[in-house]
């Protein structure tokens, strides 16, 4: 089983519906993960959010090109 960890807390992330996605970069700053739940509001993970759907579908807002 994969473990997701808060970027932000290093916590166990719980429920990945709540995850608050950002862009990654070079410059962000990760917490030493732990085995602890995520203590956050919504917890922080530093990359781009899973596609929903299948390639074929749209992936941009609104339907606008990329």
């Amino acid at each position: 089983m994969t473990h997701l960890h808060c970027h932000a807390c290093g916590g166990l992330i719980q429920d990945a519906a709540d995850i608050d996605y950002r862009a990654p970069r070079a410059s962000a700053q990760f917490a030493m993960p732990h085995g602890e739940p995520c203590s956050c509001t919504r917890p922080v993970v530093y990359e781009h959010p899973p596609m929903l759907g299948g390639p074929e579908e749209d992936q941009t807002p609104d339907g606008q090109a990329a």
